[in-house]
């Protein structure tokens, strides 16, 4: 223990004399350094307007590293506070079975769970029913669902034939490209999809936007990364947010090992040659 305690007092005063308070590139989820440049940001802007619309489900694909569950978080963080609304975020939508899915989106909304799915459906939908009754809005945000059964999304449409004027559950699924495979499989529910929204890879401004954003966060304004060295770097990303966070990550310890100051082109080419 004493010996790790070391290791980050050593690696914290290593930051220091790079005028950063803190490491402005962990890889853990921390909402303060989430930046939504213009790709990201038009995205979770139509995720709003689904959920506020009552507009019901929306499908939100992306490849790995691309930001899909900072962006739930996000919706999650600003709605769970708000008086009027009902959420839960369930971070990995795998879901063996309807009753799997069922129970799960339950449990998530606070509702007990039962022996069949039939009882089950009837004590989400008493739930629903109630909620809406009340004007409030229900959202439901599913994380990783390209990992669910197609035999999943028969809860899905239970909820949706509601015969209301206006949807009763904000379901916004987040999940790989074969996501839209699961969806295809059920036809009625697949019908009901409102909008379907892809993350990009960033560009190169939006990248480098991003990483300025984190120095700035973790307290350094002056300049950290030279022009060349920042354009390779982010080709070597493919303009993924994770890649670009984590070479940024190698870079800075490596700056931390050998006293340099700057991530410059021999920096990056450093990095990157594996």
């Amino acid at each position: 223990m004493l010996s790790t305690l070391n290791d980050e007092e050593w690696r914290l005063a290593r930051l220091e004399r790079l005028g950063l308070k803190e490491d402005p590139f962990k890889l853990s989820a921390d909402p303060r350094y989430l930046y939504l440049g213009p790709e990201h940001l038009a995205v979770y802007r139509q995720a709003q307007g689904v959920i506020s619309r009552r507009r019901g489900l929306a499908l939100i694909t992306g490849e790995m590293g691309m930001g899909k569950s900072s962006l739930a978080r996000r919706l999650y963080d600003v709605y769970a506070s708000e008086p009027s609304v009902d959420i839960c975020y369930i971070h990995t939508a795998a879901f063996k079975s309807a009753m799997d899915a069922a129970r799960q989106i339950s449990v998530a909304l606070g509702i007990p769970t039962q022996r069949s799915l039939q009882r089950q459906m009837e004590s989400l939908e008493r739930m629903m029913a109630d909620t809406f009754t009340r004007r409030r809005n229900v959202i439901i945000l599913l994380d990783d669902a390209q990992l669910m059964v197609p035999e999943a999304l028969e809860v899905l449409h239970r909820l949706y034939n509601f015969d209301y004027d206006a949807k009763v559950a904000q379901v916004l699924a987040f999940g790989q490209r074969e996501m839209a495979a699961v969806f295809e499989t059920n036809k009625a529910v697949n019908a009901r999809v409102f909008v379907r929204l892809a993350l990009p890879p960033l560009t190169l401004s939006s990248a480098l936007q991003m990483v300025l954003f984190r120095l700035q966060v973790a307290g350094r304004s002056e300049p950290f990364i030279d022009d060349d060295a920042f354009e390779l770097l982010y080709e070597h990303s493919q303009g993924v947010p994770r890649e670009i966070i984590r070479l940024c990550a190698l870079a800075t310890d490596y700056l931390l090992e050998t006293d340099g100051s700057t991530i410059n082109l021999d920096v990056v080419r450093e990095v990157t040659k594996s």
